[in-house]
């Protein structure tokens, strides 16, 4: 009998049965032993992956306390964690995370003309965008300087810090072109003679004055940001070749603002601005070359609204595409006839754009060291939920530990030399401010009583460093997650984000070389009388003052063992600093500058090796010492270096739990069959 007709067995390649009600004499191997059923996931069914959830960034952040102890005494340092504690629970809060979500989401767009074909320039930016600037502007990110309310608001900013750091640079610039209190009008103006006119001194300190209160301003209806156009199509980085032209031509009739003092001023800019991050702030900083200059550029302040409501001169070109930074709208300008007040002196617009480059660099340097804290927090919640081999903890593996702990180790050691940046800066500026109180004055470290030359050094190498680092230690974290850090998730555990936007952390205000540049020339300057004057003098003081004081403070409370490996610490470091001293002596600049990258990160190098030292002396608390130690003993901060290739299987488990204790501030659980990985 023909058995086409009948049911095929449902497992391929098993022979037909001429009875099915009866067993076949050869089963399947499959069908020789009862197994237990099989059950294929679905959409709903199977194995989900517990999200990983993230803590306070500020209560978490170890090393940002530590930090901050550093620098502040500690009759301020409650106060303020409090307000860090509160503003990093706001930072993920689900109202702003959707902000930074509907800010990415929705990028600026620009209505060129209206439906009649006029003119009109019309940018739009998203709510979200709106709402983080507001509470960046509350949360005195400006206002209130760098004591850690940037580093926590960043990641959670969808980039609003930018035009938050240029505004910062332009109210600083613009305070040193206020008279201080202290000093007469009269003495202000015999110190600017060069000016047409008494009245129009005048008129610019008030028009300085009031523009400077609004750039501080927390009020929403008063407050301003500001822009800095620089970069245009001829020479990028290299400003000297601007195109940009600036021509004094006073107004015959004044308009004013409604304290009766001019708003516009009296020189007329022409030109064409390449990039221009500030494209929706309410005034700039900029630079033009003028017929006095004597071929160099000059500084002006410009607002970017006549009184009527209309544009200064400035017409939207267009909105740039970028590979991130989004919800940021960069945009090419084309200038005509905007109306603008001089900075200092003409032909002195360097010199007066530097103090704006040093505070958005600082800031540059904050949002890396805070990028990076975000992306090892998302890494850290993952590998805490993930099971992996072996039903294995993530988190329990000796070489995702090792990783981390080394990408701990990078964040803390730029994380130092980022808030030394910032502590230098306020020594410098405060030293101009009579009546403001000088910074912390119990600080462990010995800082210069001029600390302009070691800033110099320290700016281009912290904004150049951070921002080399954060994009490599992201790249890592996303890595760390798998496939899922490549993807766009959710805030806040969106690294991909984070990875993008900290690409232009090293290009803007200065790429890496431009920055090496700029480092080489101030070690390797000409001197007044023609010859060459060792620009490193003033970091060598400040190695040399600080390794070598003695931590008579902390006596008895760093143990025999710590003290012992933070001395070879000191004296290897030195030896390595005296040896690279030399070559800073015998090379020209030129063949420094051909291998500036090696320079670049042999300072960064020894400098982070001084103050992880310095704050591990403090008190010889465990973590301290062991970043100490690694960094300086084991290389673990030079380009490229992870340390020991390896050690050997009896070392394994105790540097897992040092590792462990570094990332997570806890003891590495006991495991049966642990993994060799």
């Amino acid at each position: 009998m023909s058995n086409s007709g009948k049911k095929k067995s449902t497992f391929t390649g098993s022979p037909q049965s001429q009875n099915p009600s009866q067993p076949s004499q050869q089963q399947h191997p499959h069908q020789q032993q009862q197994r237990p059923s099989l059950r294929p996931s679905s959409g709903d069914t199977g194995f989900f992956q517990d999200a990983p959830r993230l803590g306070n960034q500020f209560h978490e952040d170890v090393g940002l306390q530590r930090v901050l102890s550093f620098y502040l005494p500690p009759t301020l340092l409650k106060s303020l964690h409090n307000e860090l504690n509160s503003l990093a629970v706001a930072a993920l809060s689900r109202q702003v995370l959707h902000w930074v979500e509907d800010a990415e989401a929705h990028p600026p767009t620009l209505e060129s003309h209206d439906a009649f074909a006029n003119r009109c320039d019309n940018l739009r930016t998203s709510e979200g965008w709106r709402r983080l600037a507001e509470l960046g502007a509350h949360q005195g990110i400006v206002a209130e300087g760098y004591e850690g309310r940037y580093y926590i608001f960043s990641p959670s900013s969808a980039l609003t810090t930018c035009p938050f750091a240029m505004t910062d640079g332009a109210a600083r610039l613009l305070s040193q072109h206020i008279p201080h209190p202290a000093t007469s009008i009269q003495s202000f103006f015999s110190l600017n003679s060069s000016l047409s006119s008494r009245r129009e001194a005048e008129v610019r300190r008030q028009v300085f004055y009031n523009a400077h209160l609004r750039l501080i301003s927390r009020d929403q209806s008063a407050r301003w940001t500001s822009g800095q156009w620089m970069t245009e199509r001829p020479g990028g980085s290299d400003v000297s070749r601007s195109e940009t032209v600036a021509v004094y031509s006073p107004l015959a009739s004044s308009s004013q603002t409604e304290d009766g003092t001019e708003e516009l001023g009296p020189w007329v800019v022409d030109g064409y601005k390449f990039f221009s991050s500030g494209t929706d702030a309410d005034m700039t900083i900029l630079l033009a070359r003028t017929p006095g200059g004597g071929g160099k550029l000059s500084a002006f302040y410009a607002p970017m609204r006549l009184a009527n409501g209309e544009r200064n001169g400035v017409k939207i070109i267009r909105l740039k595409r970028k590979l991130e930074t989004r919800a940021l709208p960069t945009a090419e300008l084309e200038l005509k006839g905007m109306r603008a007040w001089m900075i200092g002196e003409e032909g002195e617009g360097i010199k007066q754009m530097a103090t704006v480059l040093n505070i958005t660099r600082v800031h540059n340097a904050v949002s890396a060291i805070s990028f990076m804290r975000r992306g090892l927090a998302i890494a850290k919640a993952f590998s805490k939920v993930r099971i992996v081999a072996k039903n294995r903890p993530l988190w329990t593996i000796p070489l995702h530990l090792r990783t981390l702990s080394h990408l701990e180790l990078y964040q803390r050691a730029t994380t130092h030399l980022t808030f030394l940046t910032i502590h230098l800066l306020s020594l410098s500026e405060t030293s101009t401010a009579p009546s403001t109180p000088p910074p912390n004055a119990s600080t462990p470290l010995h800082t210069p009583s001029t600390p302009n030359q070691l800033l110099r050094l320290l700016t281009p190498i912290a904004k150049a460093l951070t921002a080399k680092i954060a994009l490599s230690t992201l790249s890592e974290c996303a890595e760390s997650l798998g496939g899922v850090g490549y993807c766009e998730n959710e805030e806040p555990l969106n690294i991909a984000r984070l990875l993008r936007d900290a690409q232009v952390l090293s290009i803007w205000e200065g790429t890496t070389n431009v920055l090496i540049t700029d480092l080489i020339g101030s070690l390797k300057r000409t001197s007044r009388a023609g010859g060459e004057e060792q620009g490193w003098v003033p970091f060598n003081e400040f190695v040399e003052e600080n390794l070598g004081s003695p931590a008579t403070a902390t006596a008895g409370r760093v143990g025999e063992v710590e003290a012992e490996v933070l001395e070879r610490c000191k004296v290897a470091l030195w030896e390595e600093w005296k040896a690279f001293e030399k070559i800073l002596e015998t090379r020209s600049k030129e063949e420094l500058t051909s291998g500036g990258r090696v320079v670049l990160w042999t300072l960064g190098w020894v400098l982070c090796g001084v103050l992880l030292i310095v704050d591990a002396r403090r008190d010889g608390e465990r973590t301290a010492v062991e970043f100490a130690r690694r960094w300086v003993l084991e290389k673990a901060g030079m380009w490229g270096a992870w340390g020991e290739y390896g050690v050997m299987e009896a070392e394994v488990e105790k540097r897992a739990r040092a590792d462990c204790w570094a990332v997570f501030g806890e003891k590495l659980p006991e495991v049966k069959d642990r993994a060799k990985l």
